[in-house]
């Protein structure tokens, strides 16, 4: 009887170790402020509603005071909601900003405004990444996230070359801002394709409101895996 429990806190020992693999778990990330929807052009005399999210060091969302500014209030003004308005043709660069303590955020890109025309979203229709394991288990691949016409779904593409063992124990497929971490993160569930191409549908999602695909070995509550999404 003893031999066998001692077989078993081995076993159990072991496949711990095996699922932390080399993953050193560190939540903190650098704060970030993001412009959800941001534009490159808007017409004479229509509105535009900007949305931001901030991101706090370990990658939850938080609520900030966001300040809103446009580098020519001839071109352009924008109110302390961030809703634009157009007001002759020109540019003007565009500006958000927060200070959370002693941290400055600030997000500014240039929005062109014309006389006629229609609104130009600067947003990715899609965006794509790689799988990279951070344990001892094979994980590899590459994905793609993209918008779905008329619907506010996200597509995610695994691609043909993803390939993960069998042997990992409870592995999850999260979507999240902290690579190290599922607090805050979207899970889109348990894993059960290990080889080939695949997809997974994210309703009621914005492209831009997530940063990393997470792996996560869930009875152990460690990653094994992630993979930045990029534009």
């Amino acid at each position: 009887m003893i031999r066998k429990y001692t077989f078993l806190l081995v076993s159990f020992f072991l496949l711990q170790t095996s699922c932390i693999g080399e993953d050193i778990v560190n939540d903190f990330i650098e704060p970030e402020l993001r412009i959800l929807n941001p534009i490159s052009s808007l017409p004479v005399p229509e509105t535009f509603q900007f949305n931001t999210a901030y991101f706090n060091n370990i990658g939850i969302e938080e609520e900030a005071t966001i300040t809103w500014s446009s580098s020519n209030l001839d071109i352009a003004t924008i109110d302390t909601s961030g809703l634009l308005t157009a007001i002759s043709e020109g540019v003007t660069t565009i500006s958000a900003s927060t200070q959370e303590n002693d941290i400055f955020l600030e997000q500014s890109f240039p929005v062109t405004i014309t006389e006629d025309g229609t609104v130009v979203i600067i947003e990715p229709a899609v965006k794509s990444g790689t799988i990279v394991t951070t344990s001892s288990y094979l994980l590899t691949g590459t994905f793609t996230l993209e918008e779905q016409e008329n619907s506010n779904n996200l597509l995610l593409s695994v691609n043909s070359d993803y390939q993960a063992t069998t042997s990992l124990p409870g592995l999850y497929l999260y979507l999240t801002n902290n690579p190290n971490s599922i607090s805050g993160a979207y899970s889109v569930g348990p894993v059960s394709v290990f080889n080939g191409a695949h997809d997974y549908t994210i309703p009621e999602t914005n492209i831009n409101d997530y940063t990393y695909l997470l792996y996560w070995c869930q009875p152990f509550g460690v990653k094994v895996g992630t993979g930045e999404i990029l534009d």
